[in-house]
């Protein structure tokens, strides 16, 4: 049976806003969701649908496989990382750039026109290991077709613009252009931008070894949502959102993270 809660909201959004890039701890929520869970705010607006057990085993390790030769330390990825600073050049000038803290993170699939790179494009990974790419494209459309079920109505404004969308920078049948892959990445509090506005967002964990927390955390409504191998959540990532810290880690420890999205830009494409 799914759980139907109503989350209360504990912080104002002025005070939310000042959790920016501050790493949340277990004092940032009173309830934590570990079962099948449909949350909403006092204004009946979805905040996450939680599923255990929702994509199967084979389908999530062959996404990992296919996936995580993406990941590499960069600086992009900005206040999710615990800042949000100009890049100093090594003469000691400020460049106009700006970066976050060093972490392990990569997006497989394509990229719109950005402040570097003034064209739409592939990424790196898909450019360099284009069969590692197709091979994950079944685990993305595993779960575009679960969006469509969990989140009818924002799946179908994802999905026309998607289908307006050139094809070449589209990922097989979905509604998505890019999956960013993250390894061992607490992130600090961050609302998602970029992506598509009337969308939802989701987040699928794979993990080995032992460690406890990581909690995905919506702060504002002082909730909490524990992710493991084969769970699926989808929920409003304009809403502020972190994890909590990573304790009591094993030596092979292990936990690779993906968000799959739409880039709001890619129709320009």
């Amino acid at each position: 049976m799914i759980k139907t809660i109503t989350a209360k909201r504990v912080l104002t959004k002025k005070q939310a806003a000042k959790l920016k890039t501050k790493f949340l701890t277990n004092k940032h929520y009173n309830q934590l969701i570990t079962e099948d869970c449909d949350a909403y705010d006092n204004y009946g607006n979805l905040l996450f649908r939680f599923r255990k057990n929702a994509i199967p085993y084979d389908i999530l390790k062959s996404g990992v496989d296919a996936f995580k030769g993406s990941i590499e330390i960069t600086e992009s990825r900005g206040a999710a990382s615990g800042s949000s600073h100009k890049r100093i050049r090594k003469d000691g000038s400020v460049s106009n750039i700006t970066v976050g803290n060093k972490v392990e993170s990569g997006n497989v699939g394509f990229m719109d026109s950005g402040a570097m790179i003034k064209y739409c494009r592939k990424t790196a990974f898909a450019r360099s290991y284009f069969d590692k790419f197709t091979a994950g494209i079944p685990f993305v459309e595993f779960i575009d077709k679960k969006y469509a079920e969990l989140c009818p109505e924002h799946y179908a404004k994802q999905k026309a613009i998607a289908d307006g969308t050139n094809r070449n920078y589209v990922i097989g049948d979905t509604s998505f252009t890019t999956v960013t892959v993250n390894k061992n990445f607490r992130t600090a509090c961050h609302q998602d931008a970029g992506d598509f506005s009337e969308g939802f967002g989701n987040l699928i964990v794979y993990r080995e070894g032992h460690y406890d927390g990581g909690f995905f955390v919506m702060p504002e409504y002082a909730i909490a949502v524990d992710l493991h191998n084969t769970d699926l959540l989808f929920a409003d990532v304009h809403k502020w959102h972190a994890n909590t810290e990573f304790t009591n880690c094993s030596d092979d420890w292990l936990r690779i993270s993906f968000v799959m999205y739409y880039r709001e830009n890619m129709i320009k494409c």
